[in-house]
């Protein structure tokens, strides 16, 4: 009886259990759907909201926009009337239109003035103070130079003019021709009359050079020295320092020789079908600039190869030259000069402020061992000859005692024989 009872009180409390849940669940529910109930009217609310705010921001914009457009309208209205009343007062205001005028081409021309000036002091700057990118090696002197050498400016100014022919030793009509030559030059440019265009050819090292050189210094002139194997690299721009080097050519005050060495090597005829078009273009520039006399400078051209040269090249030389191997004479004296010069009295040609060289110690050489020597060294030009004193320079200083014998002397020149042999033969295998 006790147990039944107690099964009925838990059961009694499990269903008032179950009904507590049931209402809790309930309530749950309820809160749910009110929350869920109020968040959907208050989102509606929200957006009704926002749409009313977006109808009145847009009649707001509606009507700010008109107005500005408006306000705009009567302000470009305005400007337009005010403008274009001045523009009309301005235009029949006579005395106004002449002054603007006359600012306005004073202005302009100012501006081309300067412009003008400008560019035409530039290229006088340049042509008088810089030296063209084409000229090897020049006697003219820059402010620099003078103030830097101001001996070699004093004995240039004061000193005694060389000779043409100093230094230079050549078959004897050919050497009367080249005094004549240089005595006819001097006066030229004494009297600022038109100088002659020259042409000096001939195998290489025969003096070509160091006769323009001396050519220049005895008649008082600056003399300038470019080679034409540089004119091709230019490219386009080979027209432009031609044009250059003629502008700094007119400009010496003492008159300009202008020595092309190698000239056969961009003057060469225009019907060659290698000859490239800016090199045809460099070469036109040049005969533009030398197809009239001049008294500012004169050209004088140096080549091995003259029947390679432009016929308008022909046309313009005034004097043909040749330059031939010296014959033995010429040779023998040759020898006795430059055994001289780098032997006998290397010493002093090469002493400094502290002392020069070691003095070379030689036998006596009588002329009739240089008549020996030249006649075997048959073909050797001038240059050769030269290099050929300098090797017994040098082996003389090779010697413990620097002493040169006849013997040596005469050793060396028979290898230098041998040398020359060996490289006419490759120049002919070339050749062929």
């Amino acid at each position: 009886m006790r147990d039944e009872d107690l099964k009925r009180q838990e059961e009694s409390q499990m269903r008032i259990e179950a009904l507590r849940r049931q209402t809790a669940e309930y309530e749950a529910n309820i809160r749910k759907e009110t929350e869920k109930a109020r968040a959907e009217a208050e989102a509606r609310g929200r957006i009704e909201q926002e749409r009313k705010n977006w109808d009145l921001h847009m009649q707001r914009s509606k009507l700010e926009s008109n107005e500005f457009r408006v306000t705009v309208l009567e302000g470009i209205r305005e400007a337009g009337s005010i403008i274009g009343q001045g523009f009309k007062d301005y235009i029949t205001d006579t005395q106004k239109l002449t002054t603007t005028v006359g600012v306005l081409s004073a202005i302009a021309l100012g501006v081309y003035t300067a412009k003008m000036s400008t560019s035409v002091a530039g290229r006088m700057i340049e042509a008088r103070l810089g030296k063209p990118p084409l000229v090897r090696e020049t006697s003219r002197k820059t402010i620099l130079k003078t103030v830097t050498t101001p001996l070699q400016t004093f004995k240039s100014l004061f000193g005694k003019r060389p000779g043409a022919m100093d230094g230079i030793v050549m078959e004897s009509t050919l050497a009367q021709r080249l005094e004549a030559l240089a005595v006819s030059t001097a006066n030229t440019n004494k009297n600022n009359a038109p100088y002659r265009h020259l042409m000096l050819y001939g195998p290489p090292g025969t003096g070509k050079t160091m006769f323009a050189k001396n050519l220049a210094h005895s008649s008082g002139m600056d003399y300038a020295i470019m080679t034409g194997g540089d004119v091709a690299p230019l490219g386009r721009d080979g027209v432009t320092e031609m044009h250059k080097l003629f502008d700094w050519s007119e400009t010496s005050r003492k008159g300009l020789l202008l020595f092309v060495d190698e000239a056969d090597a961009f003057l060469r005829k225009r019907t060659n079908e290698t000859l490239s078009e800016d090199l045809r273009n460099s070469l036109n520039a040049f005969l533009y600039r030398t197809g009239t006399e001049s008294k500012k400078f004169m050209v004088v051209f140096a080549t091995n190869q003259p029947d390679q040269l432009d016929w308008a090249i022909n046309d313009r030389t005034d004097e043909l030259i040749e330059f031939d191997l010296p014959a033995a004479k010429e040779r023998a004296v040759m020898m006795r000069q430059y055994y001289n010069m780098y032997v006998v009295n290397s010493h002093k040609t090469d002493a400094g402020m502290f002392g020069g060289p070691t003095e070379i110690k030689t036998e006596e050489v009588l002329d009739s061992l240089f008549e020996e020597l030249a006649r075997k060294a048959e073909g050797f030009s001038g240059r050769e000859i030269s290099k050929l004193a300098i090797a017994w320079q040098a082996a003389a200083r090779g010697t413990p005692d620097c002493s040169l014998t006849v013997d040596m002397m005469k050793q060396i020149l028979d290898e230098r024989i041998k040398q020359r042999k060996q490289k006419d033969a490759w120049e002919a295998d070339r050749v062929f």
